[in-house]
Protein backbone atom coordinates (compact mmCIF):
# COMPACT_ATOMS: atom_id res chain seq x y z
CA UNK A 1 0.00 0.00 0.00
CA UNK A 2 1.36 3.65 -0.60
CA UNK A 3 2.19 6.12 2.14
CA UNK A 4 -0.78 8.25 0.60
CA UNK A 5 -3.43 5.27 1.03
CA UNK A 6 -2.01 4.50 4.18
CA UNK A 7 -3.11 7.79 5.75
CA UNK A 8 -6.60 6.95 5.44
CA UNK A 9 -6.81 3.30 5.54
CA UNK A 10 -5.09 2.23 8.75
CA UNK A 11 -7.16 -0.58 9.61
CA UNK A 12 -5.11 -2.77 6.93
CA UNK A 13 -1.94 -4.17 8.03
CA UNK A 14 0.82 -2.74 5.45
CA UNK A 15 4.74 -2.35 5.34
CA UNK A 16 6.71 0.45 3.83
CA UNK A 17 10.22 -0.26 2.85
CA UNK A 18 13.05 1.73 2.20
CA UNK A 19 15.71 0.69 -0.05
CA UNK A 20 18.36 -0.50 2.19
CA UNK A 21 16.64 0.38 5.75
CA UNK A 22 18.65 -0.67 8.42
CA UNK A 23 16.17 0.22 11.35
CA UNK A 24 12.06 -0.24 11.58
CA UNK A 25 9.31 1.95 12.85
CA UNK A 26 6.53 -0.84 14.38
CA UNK A 27 2.83 0.41 15.23
CA UNK A 28 0.59 -2.02 17.06
CA UNK A 29 0.82 -5.42 17.55
CA UNK A 30 3.71 -7.81 15.72
CA UNK A 31 1.87 -10.13 13.88
CA UNK A 32 4.20 -13.32 13.67
CA UNK A 33 4.72 -13.32 10.17
CA UNK A 34 6.83 -10.23 10.48
CA UNK A 35 9.25 -11.36 12.83
CA UNK A 36 11.28 -13.06 10.53
CA UNK A 37 11.28 -9.32 8.77
CA UNK A 38 12.76 -7.79 11.82
CA UNK A 39 15.03 -9.92 12.90
CA UNK A 40 18.15 -8.06 11.21
CA UNK A 41 17.16 -4.84 12.44
CA UNK A 42 19.51 -3.06 13.88
CA UNK A 43 17.07 -0.93 15.81
CA UNK A 44 13.28 -0.88 15.87
CA UNK A 45 10.97 1.99 17.32
CA UNK A 46 7.85 0.30 18.84
CA UNK A 47 4.78 2.53 19.33
CA UNK A 48 2.29 0.20 21.06
CA UNK A 49 -0.37 0.29 23.98
CA UNK A 50 0.01 -1.81 27.39
CA UNK A 51 -2.14 -4.81 25.95
CA UNK A 52 -0.42 -4.97 22.56
CA UNK A 53 3.15 -5.29 24.43
CA UNK A 54 1.97 -7.25 26.80
CA UNK A 55 1.37 -9.86 23.89
CA UNK A 56 4.82 -9.89 22.79
CA UNK A 57 7.98 -8.19 21.78
CA UNK A 58 9.68 -8.49 18.26
CA UNK A 59 12.48 -10.52 18.70
CA UNK A 60 15.31 -8.47 18.99
CA UNK A 61 18.18 -7.84 21.91
CA UNK A 62 16.96 -5.24 24.16
CA UNK A 63 19.34 -2.43 23.39
CA UNK A 64 17.93 -2.40 20.27
CA UNK A 65 14.30 -2.05 20.95
CA UNK A 66 13.30 1.20 21.53
CA UNK A 67 9.62 1.16 22.78
CA UNK A 68 7.39 3.96 22.95
CA UNK A 69 3.88 3.17 24.86
CA UNK A 70 1.17 5.24 23.42
CA UNK A 71 -1.32 4.85 25.54
CA UNK A 72 -1.22 8.23 27.40
CA UNK A 73 0.91 10.20 24.62
CA UNK A 74 -0.07 12.45 21.76
CA UNK A 75 1.19 12.63 18.72
CA UNK A 76 3.51 15.85 19.27
CA UNK A 77 5.86 13.59 21.88
CA UNK A 78 5.35 10.57 19.23
CA UNK A 79 6.70 13.30 16.82
CA UNK A 80 9.82 14.23 18.68
CA UNK A 81 10.59 10.29 19.81
CA UNK A 82 10.15 9.49 16.07
CA UNK A 83 12.34 11.90 14.63
CA UNK A 84 15.58 11.08 17.61
CA UNK A 85 14.98 7.90 16.02
CA UNK A 86 15.16 8.44 12.52
CA UNK A 87 18.40 10.29 13.38
CA UNK A 88 20.12 6.72 14.24
CA UNK A 89 21.11 5.92 10.49
CA UNK A 90 22.23 9.46 8.25
CA UNK A 91 21.80 7.47 4.52
CA UNK A 92 18.54 5.67 5.19
CA UNK A 93 14.82 5.90 6.65
CA UNK A 94 13.40 3.06 8.30
CA UNK A 95 10.79 0.85 7.28
CA UNK A 96 7.26 1.15 8.89
CA UNK A 97 5.24 -1.59 10.00
CA UNK A 98 1.82 -1.08 10.70
CA UNK A 99 -0.36 -4.00 12.52
CA UNK A 100 -3.98 -4.42 11.97
CA UNK A 101 -6.09 -3.19 15.21
CA UNK A 102 -5.85 -5.73 17.51
CA UNK A 103 -9.68 -4.16 19.51
CA UNK A 104 -12.40 -2.29 18.83
CA UNK A 105 -11.49 1.31 17.90
CA UNK A 106 -8.06 0.77 18.30
CA UNK A 107 -7.52 2.31 14.46
CA UNK A 108 -8.94 5.34 15.50
CA UNK A 109 -6.57 5.95 18.10
CA UNK A 110 -3.77 4.71 16.05
CA UNK A 111 -4.33 7.18 13.21
CA UNK A 112 -2.91 10.20 14.30
CA UNK A 113 0.16 8.21 14.90
CA UNK A 114 0.46 6.91 11.68
CA UNK A 115 -0.24 10.03 10.08
CA UNK A 116 2.53 11.58 12.33
CA UNK A 117 5.32 8.40 10.31
CA UNK A 118 4.14 8.78 6.91
CA UNK A 119 4.03 13.21 7.48
CA UNK A 120 7.57 12.81 9.16
CA UNK A 121 9.52 10.25 7.03
CA UNK A 122 7.58 11.48 3.58
CA UNK A 123 9.33 15.25 5.41
CA UNK A 124 12.51 13.27 6.08
CA UNK A 125 12.88 11.83 2.43
CA UNK A 126 12.68 15.37 0.67
CA UNK A 127 15.09 16.92 3.20
CA UNK A 128 17.98 14.12 2.61
CA UNK A 129 16.99 13.79 -1.32
CA UNK A 130 16.99 18.00 -1.39
CA UNK A 131 20.48 17.40 0.61
CA UNK A 132 21.63 15.16 -1.49
CA UNK A 133 20.96 16.85 -4.73
CA UNK A 134 21.21 20.70 -4.07
CA UNK A 135 24.06 20.12 -1.35
CA UNK A 136 26.93 21.46 -4.02
CA UNK A 137 24.95 23.96 -5.55
CA UNK A 138 23.61 25.52 -2.60
CA UNK A 139 27.07 26.29 -1.03
CA UNK A 140 28.41 27.27 -4.87
CA UNK A 141 25.71 29.91 -5.06
CA UNK A 142 26.03 30.88 -1.30
CA UNK A 143 29.58 32.31 -2.30
CA UNK A 144 29.16 33.47 -5.61
CA UNK A 145 26.33 35.68 -4.03
CA UNK A 146 28.09 36.56 -0.86
CA UNK A 147 28.82 39.85 -2.08
CA UNK A 148 25.52 41.70 -3.28
CA UNK A 149 24.55 39.61 -0.23
CA UNK A 150 26.60 41.85 2.24
CA UNK A 151 26.27 44.91 0.02
CA UNK A 152 22.27 44.71 -0.14
CA UNK A 153 20.46 43.08 2.45
CA UNK A 154 16.82 43.76 2.75
CA UNK A 155 16.34 47.34 4.53
CA UNK A 156 15.19 47.08 8.13
CA UNK A 157 13.71 50.46 7.41
CA UNK A 158 10.95 49.46 5.20
CA UNK A 159 9.52 47.60 7.55
CA UNK A 160 5.80 48.83 7.96
CA UNK A 161 6.43 51.07 5.09
CA UNK A 162 3.59 50.35 2.85
CA UNK A 163 0.96 50.31 5.72
CA UNK A 164 -2.52 50.45 4.71
CA UNK A 165 -1.92 49.63 1.00
CA UNK A 166 -3.36 46.55 -0.09
CA UNK A 167 -1.58 43.37 -1.49
CA UNK A 168 -1.99 40.53 -4.03
CA UNK A 169 0.17 37.88 -3.49
CA UNK A 170 0.45 35.20 -6.43
CA UNK A 171 1.98 31.83 -6.91
CA UNK A 172 1.71 29.41 -9.43
CA UNK A 173 -0.65 27.07 -9.18
CA UNK A 174 -3.05 26.15 -11.46
CA UNK A 175 -5.84 28.30 -10.26
CA UNK A 176 -3.45 31.28 -11.32
CA UNK A 177 -4.48 31.12 -15.41
CA UNK A 178 -8.43 31.87 -13.71
CA UNK A 179 -7.54 34.35 -11.42
CA UNK A 180 -4.80 36.37 -13.04
CA UNK A 181 -7.47 38.17 -15.77
CA UNK A 182 -9.49 39.44 -12.81
CA UNK A 183 -5.98 40.83 -10.75
CA UNK A 184 -4.73 42.48 -14.05
CA UNK A 185 -8.15 44.45 -13.94
CA UNK A 186 -8.04 45.39 -10.21
CA UNK A 187 -3.82 45.65 -9.84
CA UNK A 188 -4.29 49.48 -9.15
CA UNK A 189 -5.90 48.75 -5.83
CA UNK A 190 -3.09 46.45 -4.36
CA UNK A 191 0.92 46.00 -4.55
CA UNK A 192 1.78 42.77 -6.68
CA UNK A 193 4.21 40.35 -5.18
CA UNK A 194 4.98 37.16 -6.94
CA UNK A 195 6.27 33.92 -6.73
CA UNK A 196 9.26 33.95 -9.58
CA UNK A 197 7.57 31.04 -11.23
CA UNK A 198 4.06 33.04 -11.94
CA UNK A 199 6.21 36.20 -13.65
CA UNK A 200 5.10 34.52 -17.49
CA UNK A 201 1.22 33.72 -16.64
CA UNK A 202 0.91 37.70 -14.91
CA UNK A 203 3.05 39.13 -17.82
CA UNK A 204 0.21 37.23 -20.38
CA UNK A 205 -2.12 39.04 -18.34
CA UNK A 206 -0.53 42.44 -18.34
CA UNK A 207 -0.35 41.98 -14.34
CA UNK A 208 3.03 44.46 -13.36
CA UNK A 209 4.48 42.87 -10.18
CA UNK A 210 6.04 45.26 -7.89
CA UNK A 211 7.90 42.62 -5.91
CA UNK A 212 8.98 39.41 -7.43
CA UNK A 213 10.72 36.33 -4.86
CA UNK A 214 13.22 34.19 -6.06
CA UNK A 215 14.60 32.02 -3.06
CA UNK A 216 15.18 28.26 -5.00
CA UNK A 217 17.98 27.11 -5.79
CA UNK A 218 17.24 26.02 -8.73
CA UNK A 219 14.79 28.84 -10.10
CA UNK A 220 17.63 30.73 -12.51
CA UNK A 221 15.91 33.92 -14.33
CA UNK A 222 16.12 32.65 -18.13
CA UNK A 223 13.38 30.33 -16.59
CA UNK A 224 11.22 32.87 -15.06
CA UNK A 225 11.17 36.28 -16.23
CA UNK A 226 9.13 36.66 -19.04
CA UNK A 227 9.64 36.20 -22.77
CA UNK A 228 8.84 39.75 -23.69
CA UNK A 229 11.95 41.44 -21.12
CA UNK A 230 10.12 42.78 -18.63
CA UNK A 231 11.47 43.36 -15.50
CA UNK A 232 9.63 43.21 -11.89
CA UNK A 233 9.94 46.31 -9.98
CA UNK A 234 12.24 44.64 -7.09
CA UNK A 235 13.46 41.51 -7.08
CA UNK A 236 14.11 40.05 -3.43
CA UNK A 237 16.71 36.76 -3.30
CA UNK A 238 18.45 34.67 -1.23
CA UNK A 239 21.96 33.88 -0.42
CA UNK A 240 21.63 30.17 -2.46
CA UNK A 241 19.72 32.05 -5.62
CA UNK A 242 21.26 31.31 -8.72
CA UNK A 243 23.68 34.19 -9.44
CA UNK A 244 22.50 34.64 -12.90
CA UNK A 245 19.84 37.33 -10.94
CA UNK A 246 22.35 39.34 -10.15
CA UNK A 247 24.17 39.10 -13.26
CA UNK A 248 21.36 39.89 -15.31
CA UNK A 249 19.25 42.61 -12.93
CA UNK A 250 20.20 46.04 -12.59
CA UNK A 251 22.05 46.25 -8.98
CA UNK A 252 19.41 48.90 -7.69
CA UNK A 253 16.40 46.23 -8.35
CA UNK A 254 17.59 42.92 -6.55
CA UNK A 255 17.69 42.78 -2.47
CA UNK A 256 18.48 39.80 0.15
CA UNK A 257 16.32 38.22 2.79
CA UNK A 258 18.00 35.82 4.74
CA UNK A 259 18.08 32.45 4.82
CA UNK A 260 19.81 29.45 7.04
CA UNK A 261 23.20 28.46 5.42
CA UNK A 262 25.73 27.82 7.77
CA UNK A 263 28.12 30.16 6.08
CA UNK A 264 25.63 33.45 6.28
CA UNK A 265 25.04 32.19 9.45
CA UNK A 266 28.70 32.29 10.88
CA UNK A 267 28.84 35.72 8.96
CA UNK A 268 25.85 37.08 11.06
CA UNK A 269 27.37 35.63 14.66
CA UNK A 270 30.45 37.44 13.22
CA UNK A 271 29.08 40.70 12.81
CA UNK A 272 27.69 40.94 9.79
CA UNK A 273 24.39 42.40 9.74
CA UNK A 274 21.63 39.55 8.70
CA UNK A 275 19.01 40.96 5.95
CA UNK A 276 15.89 42.15 8.05
CA UNK A 277 13.22 39.29 7.11
CA UNK A 278 14.67 35.72 6.73
CA UNK A 279 12.97 33.62 3.44
CA UNK A 280 10.02 31.33 4.19
CA UNK A 281 9.39 27.56 2.98
CA UNK A 282 9.30 29.00 -0.41
CA UNK A 283 8.80 31.98 -2.79
CA UNK A 284 4.96 32.37 -2.57
CA UNK A 285 4.90 32.19 1.59
CA UNK A 286 8.22 34.35 1.43
CA UNK A 287 6.22 36.71 -1.14
CA UNK A 288 3.48 36.73 1.45
CA UNK A 289 5.64 37.15 4.68
CA UNK A 290 6.99 39.97 2.95
CA UNK A 291 3.93 41.53 1.96
CA UNK A 292 3.24 41.50 5.95
CA UNK A 293 6.14 42.48 7.00
CA UNK A 294 5.89 45.53 4.54
CA UNK A 295 2.54 46.78 6.41
CA UNK A 296 0.22 45.39 3.36
CA UNK A 297 -3.29 44.41 4.57
CA UNK A 298 -5.71 43.14 3.21
CA UNK A 299 -3.61 40.40 1.44
CA UNK A 300 -5.42 38.63 -1.17
CA UNK A 301 -3.85 35.51 -2.25
CA UNK A 302 -3.68 34.10 -6.41
CA UNK A 303 -2.57 30.68 -7.32
CA UNK A 304 -1.71 29.69 -3.75
CA UNK A 305 -3.33 25.99 -4.44
CA UNK A 306 -0.57 23.77 -2.89
CA UNK A 307 -2.94 21.16 -4.17
CA UNK A 308 -3.43 19.29 -8.13
CA UNK A 309 -5.26 19.87 -10.41
CA UNK A 310 -5.77 16.74 -12.07
CA UNK A 311 -1.97 16.13 -12.49
CA UNK A 312 -0.83 19.74 -12.70
CA UNK A 313 0.90 21.50 -9.62
CA UNK A 314 1.52 25.14 -11.60
CA UNK A 315 -0.08 27.13 -13.70
CA UNK A 316 0.32 26.79 -17.92
CA UNK A 317 3.10 29.11 -18.67
CA UNK A 318 5.17 28.39 -15.87
CA UNK A 319 8.37 26.78 -17.46
CA UNK A 320 7.48 23.08 -16.51
CA UNK A 321 11.60 22.11 -15.86
CA UNK A 322 11.60 24.29 -12.89
CA UNK A 323 10.27 21.48 -11.18
CA UNK A 324 12.42 18.24 -12.73
CA UNK A 325 14.49 17.94 -9.80
CA UNK A 326 11.50 18.16 -6.85
CA UNK A 327 10.60 14.86 -6.63
CA UNK A 328 7.26 15.50 -8.10
CA UNK A 329 5.64 12.96 -9.51
CA UNK A 330 2.75 13.13 -11.32
CA UNK A 331 1.42 9.59 -10.96
CA UNK A 332 2.07 9.08 -7.50
CA UNK A 333 -1.13 9.01 -4.89
CA UNK A 334 -0.99 12.20 -2.80
CA UNK A 335 -2.56 12.72 0.63
CA UNK A 336 -5.57 14.57 0.86
CA UNK A 337 -6.64 17.98 2.75
CA UNK A 338 -9.61 20.30 3.03
CA UNK A 339 -10.35 21.90 0.01
CA UNK A 340 -11.45 25.61 -0.77
CA UNK A 341 -14.45 24.22 -2.74
CA UNK A 342 -14.18 20.56 -2.71
CA UNK A 343 -14.36 18.95 0.80
CA UNK A 344 -10.72 16.59 -0.40
CA UNK A 345 -7.78 17.62 -2.47
CA UNK A 346 -4.93 16.12 -3.24
CA UNK A 347 -1.84 17.71 -2.21
CA UNK A 348 2.31 17.62 -3.66
CA UNK A 349 2.97 19.62 -0.84
CA UNK A 350 1.42 19.13 2.90
CA UNK A 351 4.41 20.04 4.91
CA UNK A 352 4.24 23.59 3.05
CA UNK A 353 0.18 23.37 3.28
CA UNK A 354 1.16 22.69 7.24
CA UNK A 355 3.44 25.26 7.30
CA UNK A 356 1.65 28.24 5.66
CA UNK A 357 -1.31 26.87 8.02
CA UNK A 358 0.77 27.62 11.11
CA UNK A 359 2.12 31.16 9.62
CA UNK A 360 -1.24 32.15 8.83
CA UNK A 361 -2.35 31.55 12.58
CA UNK A 362 -0.40 35.16 13.57
CA UNK A 363 -2.42 36.98 10.96
CA UNK A 364 -5.05 39.30 12.79
CA UNK A 365 -8.95 37.31 11.56
CA UNK A 366 -9.84 39.09 8.49
CA UNK A 367 -7.09 40.23 6.96
CA UNK A 368 -5.99 37.56 4.29
CA UNK A 369 -8.43 36.28 1.46
CA UNK A 370 -7.50 33.18 -0.86
CA UNK A 371 -8.87 34.16 -4.31
CA UNK A 372 -9.24 31.15 -5.95
CA UNK A 373 -11.48 28.31 -7.43
CA UNK A 374 -9.81 25.26 -6.54
CA UNK A 375 -7.02 24.18 -4.28
CA UNK A 376 -6.23 23.77 -0.60
CA UNK A 377 -8.05 25.40 2.11
CA UNK A 378 -6.13 27.63 4.35
CA UNK A 379 -7.26 28.23 7.86
CA UNK A 380 -6.83 31.90 7.94
CA UNK A 381 -7.76 32.95 4.19
CA UNK A 382 -11.14 32.92 3.55
CA UNK A 383 -11.50 31.55 -0.26
CA UNK A 384 -13.57 33.65 -2.86
CA UNK A 385 -14.31 32.77 -6.27
CA UNK A 386 -11.89 34.72 -8.76
CA UNK A 387 -15.36 36.13 -10.20
CA UNK A 388 -16.78 37.23 -6.98
CA UNK A 389 -13.54 39.03 -5.71
CA UNK A 390 -14.17 42.76 -5.63
CA UNK A 391 -10.74 44.96 -5.91
CA UNK A 392 -9.80 47.49 -3.80
CA UNK A 393 -9.92 50.89 -5.19
CA UNK A 394 -7.25 52.36 -7.04
CA UNK A 395 -4.33 53.54 -4.60
CA UNK A 396 -1.15 55.69 -4.93
CA UNK A 397 0.94 52.97 -4.82
CA UNK A 398 3.95 54.35 -7.45
CA UNK A 399 4.20 56.92 -4.54
CA UNK A 400 4.86 54.34 -2.08
CA UNK A 401 7.11 52.64 -3.28
CA UNK A 402 8.92 55.58 -4.99
CA UNK A 403 10.08 56.50 -1.36
CA UNK A 404 12.03 52.99 -0.70
CA UNK A 405 15.08 53.68 -0.27
CA UNK A 406 17.30 52.15 -2.83
CA UNK A 407 20.60 52.93 -1.32
CA UNK A 408 22.35 50.17 -0.39
CA UNK A 409 23.90 49.48 3.11
CA UNK A 410 27.58 50.00 3.75
CA UNK A 411 29.30 47.02 3.58
CA UNK A 412 30.20 46.20 7.44
CA UNK A 413 33.92 46.13 8.08
CA UNK A 414 33.71 42.38 9.67
CA UNK A 415 33.13 41.53 6.37
CA UNK A 416 36.29 41.67 4.95
CA UNK A 417 37.43 39.88 7.50
CA UNK A 418 35.35 36.96 7.40
CA UNK A 419 36.01 36.70 4.02
CA UNK A 420 39.73 36.39 4.72
CA UNK A 421 38.76 33.77 6.95
CA UNK A 422 36.94 31.73 3.83
CA UNK A 423 39.69 32.41 1.11
CA UNK A 424 42.22 30.70 4.12
CA UNK A 425 39.94 27.98 4.25
CA UNK A 426 40.08 27.65 0.68
CA UNK A 427 43.39 27.56 0.36
CA UNK A 428 43.72 24.72 2.88
CA UNK A 429 41.37 22.80 1.05
CA UNK A 430 43.36 23.21 -2.04
CA UNK A 431 46.29 22.01 -0.56
CA UNK A 432 44.59 18.72 1.13
CA UNK A 433 43.49 17.37 -2.31
CA UNK A 434 46.03 15.38 -3.41
CA UNK A 435 46.25 13.50 0.29
CA UNK A 436 42.61 12.81 -0.63
CA UNK A 437 42.89 11.38 -3.96
CA UNK A 438 45.79 9.28 -3.02
CA UNK A 439 43.73 7.75 -0.18
CA UNK A 440 41.24 7.03 -2.35
CA UNK A 441 43.43 5.76 -5.04
CA UNK A 442 45.51 3.59 -2.96
CA UNK A 443 43.29 2.39 -0.21
CA UNK A 444 39.38 3.15 -1.45
CA UNK A 445 36.34 5.34 -0.50
CA UNK A 446 37.16 4.05 3.53
CA UNK A 447 40.72 5.85 3.28
CA UNK A 448 38.94 8.79 1.63
CA UNK A 449 36.44 8.97 4.01
CA UNK A 450 38.48 8.94 7.60
CA UNK A 451 41.24 12.22 5.82
CA UNK A 452 38.10 14.09 5.08
CA UNK A 453 37.05 12.99 8.74
CA UNK A 454 40.25 14.67 9.78
CA UNK A 455 40.07 17.49 7.85
CA UNK A 456 36.27 18.19 8.86
CA UNK A 457 37.31 18.39 12.03
CA UNK A 458 38.01 21.91 11.78
CA UNK A 459 34.83 23.45 12.54
CA UNK A 460 36.11 26.50 10.07
CA UNK A 461 36.78 24.07 7.46
CA UNK A 462 32.33 22.89 7.67
CA UNK A 463 31.37 26.69 8.04
CA UNK A 464 33.30 27.22 4.21
CA UNK A 465 31.60 24.20 2.87
CA UNK A 466 28.76 25.30 4.14
CA UNK A 467 25.33 23.30 2.75
CA UNK A 468 27.97 20.68 1.12
CA UNK A 469 29.16 20.25 4.71
CA UNK A 470 25.54 18.80 5.10
CA UNK A 471 25.72 16.97 1.91
CA UNK A 472 29.12 14.93 2.68
CA UNK A 473 28.80 14.11 6.08
CA UNK A 474 26.44 10.78 6.14
CA UNK A 475 28.79 9.97 3.41
CA UNK A 476 31.70 9.92 6.11
CA UNK A 477 30.18 7.56 8.83
CA UNK A 478 31.53 4.30 8.78
CA UNK A 479 31.28 2.03 7.06
CA UNK A 480 32.07 3.96 3.74
CA UNK A 481 29.39 3.49 0.46
CA UNK A 482 29.71 3.84 -2.89
CA UNK A 483 32.27 3.43 -5.83
CA UNK A 484 35.33 5.11 -6.64
CA UNK A 485 33.53 7.20 -9.51
CA UNK A 486 31.17 8.54 -6.62
CA UNK A 487 33.83 9.46 -4.42
CA UNK A 488 36.05 11.34 -7.09
CA UNK A 489 31.97 13.43 -8.06
CA UNK A 490 32.29 14.08 -4.28
CA UNK A 491 36.09 15.28 -4.50
CA UNK A 492 35.87 17.01 -7.75
CA UNK A 493 32.94 19.20 -5.98
CA UNK A 494 35.15 19.99 -3.04
CA UNK A 495 37.71 20.93 -5.75
CA UNK A 496 35.41 23.67 -7.03
CA UNK A 497 34.50 25.31 -4.12
CA UNK A 498 37.86 25.08 -2.70
CA UNK A 499 39.02 26.83 -6.17
CA UNK A 500 35.85 29.42 -5.43
CA UNK A 501 36.92 30.08 -1.66
CA UNK A 502 40.73 30.91 -2.78
CA UNK A 503 38.70 33.90 -5.50
CA UNK A 504 36.23 35.26 -3.12
CA UNK A 505 36.90 38.94 -3.55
Amino acid sequence: MSAGRAAHEPTAPWVQEYPGATTAVVIGALPPAWRDRLAGARAILWCAAEAEIAAGAPATPPDRLHVFRRDEATPAQWRETLLRFVRLDARRLPAVFVAPPSEENAAQRCEPFVAVVLDELREQHRGRVTRQQDGFRWQQHVLANLAPYVRRPLPAEWRGALAGLPAAVCGAGPSLDVSAPRLAAGQEGCVVFAADSALRTLARHGVRVDFAVSIDVAKRPEKCLPETGEWPGRVVLSAVSPPGWVERLPAERTWFVANRQITTDWLAQGGVPAPALAAAENCGVTALELARWLGCAPIFLFGLDLALSGRQRHADAADASIYAQSGFDAAQECPAVPGNWEERVPTHAPGDWRALNARLAAFAPGTVFNVSDRGARLDRAAPVRPEAWIAPAPVAKRARLARLADVPAPEPAAAAARCAELRACGRRMHAALPELRAALAAHGPEAAAAAWRRLLADPAIGRALGGFALKLMPHLLPPAEGDTDFWNGLLDEFAQLAEQLRQLA
